[in-house]
């Protein structure tokens, strides 16, 4: 198997996957700190701002699969250097994530109590709900505008501003959490009410950074506020046909992950419990693969956009061989640590032994992750081959990981860990997928055009 000898493409690759990386981690830890500072006002307030988060979450899972569905576009539009259609893909993915942060942020300020009644029959919960939504509506529609800017940085090679404005992120809500929910320096102590305005300055920050970037330190996109309106029917009609696939791909899968929660939240307390512990491992052994990934896609995208296929491939063989490595390493760190992890928790001996042999299962199958990551994220995303990503997490997701747990939890009532090993049964089947795909050449789509932009 030819590998890639080019230092070049492994320090675009590490340059554009580590700001990534960190940006998880932050990411990550900026969640870690609104869990153990809510959580100092009790289980209710603890509770009510989770469930609350996951209305967020959903309206963030959406966002996502919108900037994925430009990414693939901007990535290979910018190996052709075409900047004028890669500011109108940037105004689609910005116009229509807009739109849906809009109607997340209607529901969540005029229907509070309606949204929370979805997620819990507990009227406490959903009495409490106005206190929380209500303030962190405004928080979508900043992040919708600030995720749709970092992720046409990120794929035009712009990747140090997503560490400026995670670092920045962290900061501000660490901040903005201690002074708002308890009350310091002066500052009323407001409780779920604080900690929802803490989010909404934060996302406010992010959002005033990138936009002071653009503004004075920027030397390839020269965006003016025009731009985010001059989205061109002709790509309209792109996006329609290979962003939106790509979109579904995330949303349905997004979904998936869902049930999976919900079927293992009905197997016991323990088993939830061990559940979370496990998620949170696995989440910090992938969190370099997976950032890793998506550098991949941008350079990957860039060969196709600029019809360089040779070198598409060679990039291929390359990044198949580099996750596989990378998913052995990511299994054999997930086995070793899996005791050192659980005891930083303060739960009782049989959450521990039940996390214990979740992360057993998890490294087992963690390596197909690695590799999957790769294939699916890097290399089919950013060769444009959005539907078989699409069909691939349909067939996956809906017709053997959901089935198969549902008939594990509720038929065969099979122990929580055979479970568990159900919910991540497709890392492995996707290894087996992702490698004949790439055998051949049906995964390379490019998907620009070659006439000129009106207006460039």
């Amino acid at each position: 198997m030819l590998m890639v000898r080019d230092k070049n493409f492994y320090k675009s690759l590490l340059l554009i996957a580590l700001p990534a990386a960190f940006q998880s981690l932050i990411s990550f830890g900026v969640n870690m700190t609104d869990t153990v500072m809510v959580g100092a006002l009790g289980e209710e307030a603890l509770s009510a701002v989770s469930l609350g988060n996951q209305i967020s979450v959903f309206m963030m899972m959406f966002i996502k699969g919108v900037s994925s569905g430009t990414a693939v576009m901007i990535s290979q539009y910018w190996g052709k250097k075409d900047m004028a259609r890669i500011k109108n893909i940037f105004a689609i993915g910005f116009q229509a994530s807009f739109g849906i942060a809009l109607l997340f942020f209607i529901g969540a300020f005029f229907f509070p109590k309606a949204l929370m009644s979805v997620l819990t029959n507990n009227q406490v919960l959903i009495d409490r709900a106005p206190e929380y939504l209500t303030m962190v509506a405004f928080s979508y529609l900043l992040y919708a505008v600030t995720e749709n800017f970092v992720i046409m940085l990120r794929n035009v090679e712009i990747v140090r501003i997503s560490l400026v404005i995670s670092g920045c992120s962290f900061v501000m809500n660490l901040i903005g959490n201690y002074v708002l929910i308890f009350g310091k320096f002066g500052f009323p102590a407001m409780g779920i009410r604080g900690a929802a305005l803490s989010t909404v300055i934060t996302r406010a920050c992010e959002l005033m950074v990138v936009v002071i970037y653009l503004a004075l330190f920027d030397s390839k996109l020269h965006l003016r506020p025009v731009d985010l309106l001059r989205g061109k029917k002709e790509m309209w009609v792109d996006y329609i046909k290979y962003g939106v696939p790509m979109m579904a791909a995330d949303v349905l899968w997004g979904m998936v992950n869902t049930g999976k929660q919900m079927i293992m939240g009905r197997l016991g307390t323990d088993a939830v419990a061990a559940n979370s512990i496990a998620d949170v491992v696995l989440q910090l052994a992938m969190m370099f693969v997976t950032g890793l990934a998506s550098a991949s896609g941008v350079l990957v995208g860039k060969s196709v956009g600029a019809k360089r296929y040779d070198l598409t491939r060679q990039y291929a063989k390359t990044i198949q061989v580099l996750f596989f490595c990378l998913g052995i390493g990511a299994a054999l760190l997930t086995y070793f640590i899996r005791d050192f992890a659980i005891s930083f928790y303060n739960v009782s001996d049989s959450v521990k032994e039940l996390a214990r042999q979740y992360l057993f299962f998890g490294a087992l199958t963690i390596w197909g992750t690695g590799y999957a990551a790769g294939c699916f994220q890097g290399i089919n995303r950013g060769a444009g081959d959005v539907n078989f990503v699409l069909n691939v997490n349909l067939i996956c997701g809906w017709l053997i990981v959901i089935p198969l747990c549902a008939l594990g939890a509720f038929v065969w009532h099979v122990p929580a860990p055979v479970v568990f090993f159900f919910t991540r049964i497709d890392q492995i089947l996707k290894v087996f997928i992702a490698f004949f795909r790439l055998r051949s050449d049906r995964w390379i789509r490019n998907v620009t055009r070659d006439t000129p932009a009106e207006g460039s």
